[in-house]
């Protein structure tokens, strides 16, 4: 819009840690949800404007793996462990066989290696806290094949 800065990644990110902060907060009581779908929005809207994939996958698996741990899970893809699950899986940078290969010499690795490394960790740390509302499926034994990973990982 003419007049109107561009959107900023940061005003966004502002938005997500306030709205975030607020669905965390159990004294909201059942607002936690409306708080969570905002900070949603709010971040896939800093996404839009230029922040990482990875970075905001991290923080939205954390929020939604933080509402399933403590609200339960539902069918909704907010707090749906399964869907939370694929998507982690779905969002890794590499393959589990790369990964473990990596994994044994990673300090030799260049550092595009060791970074995808590093961001496949970060990436399932929700995943621990989930694990077990997963149903038994292969996302799950996949999912539990990257966590007997995950603390070799840099």
């Amino acid at each position: 819009m003419v007049g109107h800065p561009p959107e900023s990644v940061n005003r966004w990110l502002a938005v997500w840690v306030v709205n975030s902060s607020y669905a965390c907060q159990p004294e909201q009581g059942e607002g936690r949800w409306l708080w969570a779908q905002t900070a949603m929005y709010a971040l896939a809207r800093a996404e839009a404007a230029g922040l990482d994939a990875i970075t905001a996958n991290v923080r939205r698996f954390h929020l939604r793996a933080y509402l399933i741990e403590n609200l339960g899970p539902t069918d909704a893809p907010l707090s749906n462990p399964d869907a939370l699950a694929m998507d982690i899986l779905t969002a890794l940078p590499l393959q589990l066989r790369d990964a473990a290969q990596w994994v044994t010499n990673w300090r030799q690795r260049p550092h595009t290696e060791i970074l995808a490394l590093r961001q496949c960790k970060n990436l399932l740390a929700p995943a621990q806290g989930i694990r077990g509302h997963l149903s038994v499926t292969p996302t799950a034994e996949a999912l539990d094949q990257w966590l007997a990973l995950r603390e070799r990982l840099p």
